[in-house]
Protein backbone atom coordinates (compact mmCIF):
# COMPACT_ATOMS: atom_id res chain seq x y z
CA UNK A 1 0.00 0.00 0.00
CA UNK A 2 3.24 2.41 0.73
CA UNK A 3 4.75 1.52 -2.21
CA UNK A 4 1.55 2.26 -4.50
CA UNK A 5 1.09 5.56 -2.38
CA UNK A 6 4.89 6.53 -3.50
CA UNK A 7 4.20 5.22 -7.21
CA UNK A 8 1.04 7.56 -7.47
CA UNK A 9 2.56 10.17 -5.74
CA UNK A 10 5.25 10.51 -7.99
CA UNK A 11 3.20 10.40 -11.06
CA UNK A 12 1.22 13.22 -9.80
CA UNK A 13 4.46 15.26 -9.51
CA UNK A 14 5.77 14.67 -12.91
CA UNK A 15 2.34 14.97 -14.18
CA UNK A 16 1.80 18.41 -12.84
CA UNK A 17 5.68 19.04 -13.72
CA UNK A 18 4.99 18.44 -17.19
CA UNK A 19 2.09 20.65 -17.17
CA UNK A 20 4.02 23.77 -15.75
CA UNK A 21 6.46 25.81 -17.24
CA UNK A 22 4.72 26.82 -20.79
CA UNK A 23 5.40 29.07 -22.70
CA UNK A 24 2.32 31.15 -24.45
CA UNK A 25 2.76 34.11 -27.18
CA UNK A 26 1.42 37.29 -27.03
CA UNK A 27 0.54 39.00 -30.42
CA UNK A 28 0.30 42.71 -29.77
CA UNK A 29 -1.94 44.70 -31.71
CA UNK A 30 -4.42 47.47 -31.66
CA UNK A 31 -7.91 46.58 -30.95
CA UNK A 32 -10.22 49.33 -31.02
CA UNK A 33 -12.10 50.51 -28.11
CA UNK A 34 -14.41 53.68 -28.31
CA UNK A 35 -15.12 55.20 -31.70
CA UNK A 36 -12.37 57.59 -32.32
CA UNK A 37 -12.85 61.44 -32.49
CA UNK A 38 -10.00 63.36 -34.67
CA UNK A 39 -9.94 66.81 -34.35
CA UNK A 40 -7.32 67.25 -36.12
CA UNK A 41 -6.45 67.18 -40.20
CA UNK A 42 -4.67 63.79 -41.11
CA UNK A 43 -1.33 64.30 -42.42
CA UNK A 44 1.95 62.52 -43.15
CA UNK A 45 3.48 61.29 -39.62
CA UNK A 46 7.11 59.88 -38.99
CA UNK A 47 7.44 56.94 -36.75
CA UNK A 48 10.10 56.04 -34.63
CA UNK A 49 10.85 52.96 -33.10
CA UNK A 50 9.82 53.08 -29.27
CA UNK A 51 12.25 52.36 -26.64
CA UNK A 52 11.40 49.52 -23.94
CA UNK A 53 12.53 50.86 -20.77
CA UNK A 54 11.39 48.01 -18.77
CA UNK A 55 13.62 45.53 -17.31
CA UNK A 56 12.05 42.04 -18.80
CA UNK A 57 12.08 42.98 -22.30
CA UNK A 58 11.36 39.73 -23.70
CA UNK A 59 8.17 38.52 -21.62
CA UNK A 60 4.84 40.69 -21.05
CA UNK A 61 3.66 38.22 -18.28
CA UNK A 62 3.34 34.82 -16.13
CA UNK A 63 1.23 32.81 -14.97
CA UNK A 64 1.83 31.03 -11.08
CA UNK A 65 -0.42 27.96 -11.05
CA UNK A 66 -1.70 26.49 -7.60
CA UNK A 67 1.27 24.09 -8.01
CA UNK A 68 3.73 26.40 -7.72
CA UNK A 69 5.10 26.10 -11.08
CA UNK A 70 4.99 29.06 -13.88
CA UNK A 71 4.25 30.20 -17.24
CA UNK A 72 5.55 32.93 -19.37
CA UNK A 73 3.66 35.20 -21.98
CA UNK A 74 6.21 36.36 -24.13
CA UNK A 75 6.03 38.53 -28.06
CA UNK A 76 9.30 36.47 -29.05
CA UNK A 77 10.35 36.77 -31.91
CA UNK A 78 8.77 40.24 -31.88
CA UNK A 79 9.96 42.49 -29.67
CA UNK A 80 7.63 44.24 -27.30
CA UNK A 81 8.73 47.81 -28.63
CA UNK A 82 8.19 46.32 -31.90
CA UNK A 83 4.93 45.30 -31.57
CA UNK A 84 3.39 48.57 -29.71
CA UNK A 85 4.60 50.33 -33.01
CA UNK A 86 2.71 48.44 -34.74
CA UNK A 87 -0.61 48.93 -32.66
CA UNK A 88 0.19 52.52 -32.93
CA UNK A 89 0.88 52.48 -36.86
CA UNK A 90 -2.38 50.75 -37.19
CA UNK A 91 -4.16 53.35 -35.04
CA UNK A 92 -2.93 55.54 -37.09
CA UNK A 93 -3.58 54.64 -40.20
CA UNK A 94 -6.98 53.63 -38.90
CA UNK A 95 -7.20 57.43 -38.56
CA UNK A 96 -6.10 58.88 -42.15
CA UNK A 97 -2.90 59.06 -41.29
CA UNK A 98 -0.43 58.31 -44.19
CA UNK A 99 2.38 56.65 -42.02
CA UNK A 100 6.13 56.52 -42.97
CA UNK A 101 8.89 54.54 -40.92
CA UNK A 102 12.55 56.61 -39.64
CA UNK A 103 14.99 54.77 -38.21
CA UNK A 104 15.28 56.40 -34.82
CA UNK A 105 14.80 59.75 -32.97
CA UNK A 106 15.84 60.61 -29.82
CA UNK A 107 12.55 62.43 -28.80
CA UNK A 108 13.84 66.20 -28.89
CA UNK A 109 12.61 69.18 -30.85
CA UNK A 110 16.29 69.98 -31.78
CA UNK A 111 16.44 66.38 -34.21
CA UNK A 112 12.74 67.64 -35.94
CA UNK A 113 14.24 69.76 -38.51
CA UNK A 114 16.22 66.61 -39.78
CA UNK A 115 12.64 64.83 -40.11
CA UNK A 116 10.61 65.04 -44.01
CA UNK A 117 7.21 64.32 -42.48
CA UNK A 118 4.32 66.90 -40.87
CA UNK A 119 4.55 64.36 -37.61
CA UNK A 120 7.07 62.69 -35.90
CA UNK A 121 5.85 59.90 -33.09
CA UNK A 122 8.04 58.20 -30.11
CA UNK A 123 7.55 56.57 -27.32
CA UNK A 124 9.06 54.76 -24.15
CA UNK A 125 7.70 51.94 -22.74
CA UNK A 126 7.57 51.82 -18.96
CA UNK A 127 5.45 49.02 -18.05
CA UNK A 128 3.89 46.63 -20.02
CA UNK A 129 2.86 43.32 -17.78
CA UNK A 130 0.29 40.66 -17.00
CA UNK A 131 0.41 38.96 -13.91
CA UNK A 132 -2.18 35.65 -13.67
CA UNK A 133 -2.43 33.68 -10.58
CA UNK A 134 -4.53 30.62 -10.03
CA UNK A 135 -6.09 30.36 -6.80
CA UNK A 136 -9.00 27.44 -5.72
CA UNK A 137 -11.77 27.73 -8.59
CA UNK A 138 -10.12 30.72 -10.45
CA UNK A 139 -7.56 32.84 -11.97
CA UNK A 140 -6.75 36.61 -11.37
CA UNK A 141 -5.58 37.98 -14.29
CA UNK A 142 -4.11 41.76 -13.44
CA UNK A 143 -2.95 44.01 -16.27
CA UNK A 144 -0.27 46.84 -15.76
CA UNK A 145 0.90 49.87 -18.69
CA UNK A 146 2.31 53.00 -18.70
CA UNK A 147 3.90 54.39 -21.89
CA UNK A 148 5.00 58.38 -22.73
CA UNK A 149 4.10 59.24 -26.49
CA UNK A 150 5.96 61.62 -27.95
CA UNK A 151 4.56 63.89 -30.81
CA UNK A 152 6.42 66.04 -32.65
CA UNK A 153 5.47 68.74 -34.74
CA UNK A 154 8.05 69.61 -37.36
CA UNK A 155 7.34 73.26 -38.29
CA UNK A 156 6.66 74.36 -35.31
CA UNK A 157 9.72 72.79 -33.67
CA UNK A 158 8.31 71.62 -30.45
CA UNK A 159 7.78 68.18 -29.34
CA UNK A 160 4.54 67.50 -27.03
CA UNK A 161 4.69 64.54 -24.42
CA UNK A 162 1.91 62.32 -22.97
CA UNK A 163 2.21 59.72 -20.49
CA UNK A 164 -0.79 57.17 -20.01
CA UNK A 165 -0.72 54.62 -17.23
CA UNK A 166 -3.91 51.85 -16.99
CA UNK A 167 -4.31 48.92 -14.25
CA UNK A 168 -7.24 46.35 -15.55
CA UNK A 169 -8.30 42.79 -13.87
CA UNK A 170 -10.12 40.42 -14.75
CA UNK A 171 -11.46 36.83 -12.86
CA UNK A 172 -11.45 33.52 -14.94
CA UNK A 173 -13.22 30.51 -14.29
CA UNK A 174 -11.04 28.45 -16.26
CA UNK A 175 -7.85 29.78 -17.62
CA UNK A 176 -7.68 30.77 -20.89
CA UNK A 177 -4.15 32.43 -22.58
CA UNK A 178 -6.16 34.02 -25.17
CA UNK A 179 -7.96 35.93 -22.68
CA UNK A 180 -4.29 37.29 -21.33
CA UNK A 181 -3.48 38.40 -24.73
CA UNK A 182 -7.01 40.43 -24.68
CA UNK A 183 -6.44 41.86 -21.56
CA UNK A 184 -3.30 43.16 -22.79
CA UNK A 185 -4.41 44.60 -26.39
CA UNK A 186 -7.43 45.98 -25.08
CA UNK A 187 -5.20 48.08 -22.21
CA UNK A 188 -2.25 48.79 -24.95
CA UNK A 189 -5.41 50.09 -27.32
CA UNK A 190 -6.94 52.36 -24.64
CA UNK A 191 -3.68 53.59 -23.74
CA UNK A 192 -3.04 54.68 -27.68
CA UNK A 193 -6.57 55.80 -27.95
CA UNK A 194 -6.48 57.76 -24.77
CA UNK A 195 -3.00 59.48 -25.28
CA UNK A 196 -3.38 60.62 -28.70
CA UNK A 197 -7.25 61.94 -28.08
CA UNK A 198 -5.05 64.78 -25.78
CA UNK A 199 -1.99 65.02 -28.63
CA UNK A 200 -4.12 65.67 -31.09
CA UNK A 201 -6.36 67.86 -29.80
Amino acid sequence: MKKFSFLLFVLVFFFLSACGGRTFLVDLRYMPQTPFVLRAEPSTVALAPFIDDRTEKGDVGVRRRLDGSVDRFTTAPTPVAEGVKKAVERFLRRNGFTVQAIEKWDLKPASLSKVDAEMVVGGEIKQLWSRADSVAGRTIVTTSLEIIFYLGKTREGKVLEQGVEIEREITQVIFSPEKVEESVNESLSEIIESAFAKLLS
